[in-house]
C-alpha cells in the first residue's frame, strides 16, 4: 500500500504534463496533491489526499480556496473528479485533466 501511494505521488513530481493556468504540487510525505488554477477572476485550490491503505481506501479531494465559483457547479467538479479516481482507478494527473477541461467549460 504504501508504495502504491508513494508511485502514484512521484508520478505526480516527475510528469511531464503542463497545465495552462494550473500549477500542480505533490507532498510525498503528507501523501497529498495540491492544484491550484486560476483564470480571469476565479481562482480555485484543490486537495487529493491519499488515504493510508491506498489504494483500498478511497481517496479524499477536498476544497481549499475558490474564489467566483457557485456552490452548485463546485460540487459538480468535485464529484465528477472524486467518482473518477475512486471509481474508475484513474490517475491523479488524468483526473486533474478531467477536473481542468470541466472547469475550463
Amino acid at each position: 500500500s504504501s508504495v502504491l501511494s508513494s508511485q502514484e505521488i512521484s508520478s505526480v513530481q516527475t510528469t511531464t504534463q503542463l497545465f495552462n493556468g494550473m500549477t500542480v504540487k505533490a507532498r510525498s510525505a503528507a501523501r497529498e496533491v495540491i492544484a491550484t488554477y486560476s483564470v480571469d477572476d476565479i481562482f480555485i485550490e484543490l486537495i487529493i489526499q491519499l488515504p493510508s491503505n491506498y489504494p483500498l481506501g478511497s481517496i479524499t479531494v477536498e476544497s481549499g480556496k475558490r474564489v467566483g465559483v457557485a456552490v452548485q457547479q463546485w460540487r459538480n467538479w468535485m464529484l465528477q473528479l472524486s467518482t473518477y479516481l475512486t471509481h474508475q482507478n484513474g490517475s491523479i494527473m488524468e483526473g486533474l485533466s478531467l477536473w481542468k477541461n470541466n472547469v475550463d467549460k
